[in-house]
């Protein structure tokens, strides 16, 4: 057992001392790429998570994020016990209600019209509880309301994800950073745009993870760690490039997209977004993350991703 990162034993004596109650199970959930995240079954049968941070500032976020959105009606689980100063493991920690249920990602294929519409609608007005708060002091991700704002503009928080898919991308060695150039170059033509967009919060990750689906409808949305600023159309492209990653329709985004009833410009920014998250998926392949082993770029994963460049990046110009 690896005692350096957050293991099973330390998941199930936070649930112990938070709830004091015994706890019958625990097991890891298997996506997430930041935090150590458990289900922990206690006495009775009742689940909770345990999310586990190394980060000592990892969680701050998500304390902070629960108690200001869930009274707009934001449908984020309940906040059952909070140990950010890591008094019972060394690592902080939180213990939130398990939400019945999985993420969409998981289901979506087997969702019909009707159902995929719906969840679009309850995503959209839970974005849109969001975005009743007071507009931010500046752009990108923050983990408190007051900031500090990482950005000055939009268009700055886009080139900070290129440069860093750029790095990701050069350390891995797998894909030709060069990728990233033509994507840089466009980004220009989106001054004008990214320069009328206000420091709007919403949520970044309700994409096909964090949104979670019980027997076809939305339960609940989790992991709100931060709260980014700016244009929500990146939580739609961030959503499309996950569903065109792992080959599943995405009439799911159609129905979002709807909802928004948005403009051609608006179209051709979530056009180039896609293709900037795109790159963002090409950097992750061969990093470490907090998994044991890197990300496999086995052949038929890095040519998927070669190819939906290409396509993207075509729209991305059209």
């Amino acid at each position: 057992m690896n005692h350096s990162q957050p293991n099973e034993t330390q998941a199930r004596a936070v649930a112990e001392a938070a709830l004091g109650v015994r706890a019958q199970s625990v097991s890891r959930f298997a996506t997430g790429l930041a935090h150590f995240v458990f289900e922990v079954t206690l006495a009775g049968g009742v689940p909770v998570v345990v999310r586990l941070s190394t980060d000592p500032d990892g969680l701050n976020g998500a304390v902070a994020w629960s108690r200001r959105l869930r009274p707009l009606g934001v449908p984020l689980p309940d906040l059952l016990f909070a140990d950010l100063e890591a008094t019972i493991t060394p690592f902080p920690a939180i213990v939130l209600a398990r939400l019945p249920g999985t993420d969409l990602g998981h289901v979506i294929d087997t969702l019909s019209v009707e159902q995929k519409q719906a969840i679009a609608a309850v995503v959209v007005a839970a974005q849109r509880c969001v975005h009743r708060l007071p507009l931010g002091g500046g752009y990108g991700y923050v983990a408190a309301e007051a900031g500090p704002f990482p950005h000055r503009a939009w268009v700055d928080v886009i080139a900070a994800s290129l440069s860093r898919s750029r790095a990701r991308i050069t350390a891995a060695g797998i894909f030709d950073p060069a990728l990233v150039t033509p994507l840089e170059h466009l980004l220009p033509k989106w001054e004008r745009y990214g320069a009328m967009i206000q420091p709007v919060a919403f949520l970044d990750d309700t994409t096909t993870k964090n949104v979670i689906i019980d027997a076809g409808r939305l339960s609940g949305i989790v992991d709100v760690d931060v709260v980014c600023y700016g244009d929500p159309l990146w939580t739609i492209a961030l959503t499309r490039m996950a569903l065109l990653s792992g080959r599943q329709a995405v009439d799911y985004v159609e129905h979002w997209c709807t909802l928004l009833d948005l403009t051609r410009e608006q179209r051709g920014a979530l056009d180039f977004y896609t293709a900037v998250f795109c790159v963002d998926f090409m950097s992750e392949v061969g990093q470490m993350f907090n998994q044991a082993t890197p990300l496999a770029p086995d052949r038929a994963r890095t040519g998927q991703l070669n190819a939906l460049y290409g396509e993207l990046l075509r729209q991305a110009r059209d």
